[in-house]
């Protein structure tokens, strides 16, 4: 059942497919800002997952976060998403990113739970 305070917490290492570099959205070898959401969007999924009519899904709808500190690629990051508020079927989720340095990224996303079936017909029609 979902309940606000559910946890997810989720390790992972940084990949030479998650460069700046590599996703194209600057010129380094370091961990980017699109990889960093999609972790932190991954977390709040998850967080879910199980929460949820196994025929539904979350989709994300919108997120507010900082960037605060860069990574090498091969370094370990841990993501956390808890959820902090249930409107309907709009859940929102404080998300954090850290690095045995400290925090890496923080802020606030929200996803909408749909109907997977509903959801993918309905963009089929257009």
């Amino acid at each position: 059942m979902l309940e606000i305070g559910l946890k997810y917490t989720k390790e992972k290492i940084i990949k030479e497919n998650e460069s700046a570099k590599y996703v194209e959205s600057g010129d380094l070898e370091v961990f980017s800002t699109p990889s960093l959401i999609a972790f932190m969007e991954n977390c709040a999924m998850n967080c879910v997952k199980k929460y949820i009519n196994e025929n539904d899904t979350t989709v994300g709808i919108s997120i507010n976060i900082k960037h605060l500190q860069a990574n090498l690629i091969g370094e370990k990051i841990k993501g956390e998403a808890k959820l902090t508020n249930i409107d309907g079927r709009k859940l929102t989720f404080e998300v954090l990113v850290t690095s045995d340095r400290g925090e890496i990224g923080k802020g606030i996303h929200e996803r909408f739970i749909v109907s997977r079936e509903k959801f993918i017909n309905k963009l089929k029609k257009f």
